[in-house]
């Protein structure tokens, strides 16, 4: 199996665990935070839902650097269907550019820098994952904890959570 299809199966997998923990996300408490330092659980869910960017961004350009484009703390969603939208839109748009990449292309160099300091180096395929996809599953885990704080059922992921047995053991 060739790199291209293994990513592509990674992201598959993992992008629809996020749909299935984004779901989760209660409307009426986007505006919520665990404690004062914390983003909002909108924020949070936003972040997440617009993440895949960053793998569009490694596909597309040679490099990001934030001395020209800071981060910034994303907007709360207007709606729970418009968070949902967005991580579809973004989902597809993905599963698209890496359906039309090459190997040759997810083994190039790239950076993410601020301004002269390189903040991480390896190969497309590396940053990827690095940056985006192992990015992704630390903010949905923190999504979860959020979830949990606010006593809203937890998905099984991974394995079983308190509330309720992963997907794949409820089809026998």
């Amino acid at each position: 199996m060739d790199i291209k299809t293994l990513l592509q199966q990674d992201l598959e997998r993992e992008f629809s665990l996020t749909h299935t923990a984004l779901a989760r996300v209660p409307e009426a408490h986007f505006s919520w935070k665990p404690h004062e330092k914390s983003a909002s659980l909108g924020q949070l869910a936003s972040h997440i839902a617009t993440l895949p960017r960053f793998i569009m961004i490694i596909l597309q350009e040679p490099e990001i650097d934030f001395a020209q484009a800071p981060p910034r703390r994303p907007e709360p969603p207007e709606s729970q269907a418009a968070l949902l939208h967005t991580f579809s839109e973004w989902k597809q748009q993905v599963l698209q550019a890496i359906q039309a990449t090459d190997e040759k292309h997810l083994l190039q160099d790239w950076a993410t820098r601020n301004g002269d300091t390189i903040i991480l180096k390896g190969k497309r395929i590396q940053v990827i994952r690095w940056f985006s996809l192992h990015h992704l599953i630390h903010h949905r885990a923190e999504l979860i904890v959020y979830l949990r704080l606010l006593n809203v059922s937890v998905p099984g992921l991974y394995g079983p959570s308190a509330d309720e047995p992963p997907a794949w053991m409820l089809t026998k």
